[in-house]
Order: C-alpha cells, then structure tokens, then sequence
C-alpha cells in the first residue's frame, strides 16, 4: 500500500463523505438502527455518531480498507458505543447466521465488486424481521455533477 493510499486517500474520503447533504442524509437514516448492528463500509466511521446510543447495544463495523479503521476508532470512542471492527469485504461476512437485528450500508455498495453477493450475506446476517438502512448513490443527472463523479470514479 503506497504512502498515498495509507496517509491521504482516507482523510479525502473522510473530507468528500461528510458534506452537509450527505450528513443530512445519515441523519435521517442511522438513528433508525437498534439492537446490534452490523454496518458495511463502515470507513473513517461517520456514521457514528448518529447512532443513538439508548436504542444500539454493539456494532460491527466492517471495512476492509484497514486505512481506514484508525478515523473509525476514534469516532467510535467519542461515540460511546461498542464498536468492533473487522477488516474483511462484505461479500463474506465471518458471522453467523441471524445474529444482527440492523444491517446498515450508507454509500457503501459502488465500491463492492459484487454488490448481490453482499446483499445476500446482509440477509444472511440480518434476524428475522430485522432492518435494512441504507442510503445509497448512483450516477448523478446534473450534467455538471456527473463529469465530476466521472472524474472521481478511478481514486
């Protein structure tokens, strides 16, 4: 991994990530979650504090940009909920069938080679009558956004 990958690429993504409307975004959606959660793409953590601590007992946090788990660990103590994180991509998820009451994914599933294959692991993941939050992206239909995106889309 070069210097630039290690010590840049997660502060800019941290930077990009936490614009106002994409934190307006996670606002509406994180505070949804309880019980344990399991959250995918869990980055630099930004979604942290968002949670709401009276209704989430622990979360897993998985990400396998390992970069990225140091931003995410300290948002993780501020945040003061359990917070376990675990290098690995969502497309295999090392835990057992049933055993997360909330699944969350926010801008997460553009950066997984094979997104179904993580969805079908999120099921797998999720209890019966669990809850699935995401919030997602796609390709934006302002002409001036999208040679933007389409300029970002190789870092």
């Amino acid at each position: 991994m070069s210097w630039y990958e290690r010590a840049v690429l997660p502060h800019l993504l941290d930077l990009a990530c936490s614009m106002g409307p994409i934190q307006h975004q996670r606002e509406k959606v994180i505070p949804q979650a309880c019980g344990r959660v399991l959250e995918i793409g869990m980055g630099t953590g930004l979604n942290l504090p968002f949670y709401d601590r009276a209704r989430v007992k622990s979360i897993v946090g998985v990400d396998p940009a390992l970069q990225m788990h140091k931003l995410a660990l300290k948002r993780s103590l501020a945040a003061g909920i359990p917070v376990e994180l675990v290098g690995v991509s969502a497309q295999s998820l090392p835990v057992a069938d049933a055993s997360f009451d909330t699944v969350v994914s926010t801008y997460t599933l553009c950066s997984i080679a094979d997104p179904l294959a993580a969805l079908r692991e999120l099921r797998r993941a999720l209890v019966p009558g669990g809850k699935l939050l995401f919030s997602e992206h796609g390709r934006a239909p302002d002409e001036g956004v999208l040679r933007w995106q389409t300029r970002l889309q190789p870092y």
